[in-house]
Parts: C-alpha cells; structure tokens; sequence
C-alpha cells in the first residue's frame, strides 16, 4: 500500500537543502535523508502530495512543489505520520545509520 501524504505549508523563507540522499544500505557513509523521528529513509519512489495535488519525492526539490512552487518547510514521515522540520531531515551521520 503507498501512503501520499500532505505536506504543511510553511513560512515564506526558502530552503536551500541540496540532495543528499544516498542508496540505502551504502556503506560509503556521509550525509542521509531520513525521518528525524523514527529515522525512516524514504525511497525515490515516494511521493508526497501537495496542496495543489501534484504528486512528487519532496526531496528531489528541497520541499518545493515543482507544479505551483509552494514552500514546505515541515514533511510528513510515511512510516510515523510526524511532521518535522524538512531541514530536519538533511542528516549526516558518517555513515553510523540506524538499524
């Protein structure tokens, strides 16, 4: 079952997160995308849904909607349902990943 989650709407200050996502189980460490609640990494086929109902990976754009270019400061996790900071999210570990 694919879960799409809204994401909430955030402030107008702008997020200047590059894409960081590394395969999961890559042992070359390094910086991660993963939920900062449950430390969830979500897959490039993910998809989150906008306001505006585009469908998209919020990752592969910093938390902006390609389709009406809303900013999204905070994302929902699709395993835990939480709401966090989309920085938040941007981690990196050294490769010392949760199991």
């Amino acid at each position: 079952m694919t879960a799409f989650h809204l994401l909430r709407r955030g402030g107008g200050s702008e997020v200047d997160a590059p894409d960081v996502r590394d395969a999961p189980g890559d042992d070359a460490g390094g910086a991660r995308i993963r939920c900062p609640q449950c430390a969830f990494q979500p897959a490039r086929e993910h998809k989150w849904t906008c306001a505006c109902l585009h469908e998209w990976n919020t990752f592969d754009t910093a938390g902006v909607c390609p389709a009406c270019q809303r900013q999204w400061l905070d994302t929902q996790c699709p395993r835990c349902d939480t709401w966090s900071p989309h920085l938040a999210w941007y981690v990196d570990d050294g490769g010392a990943g949760p199991s």
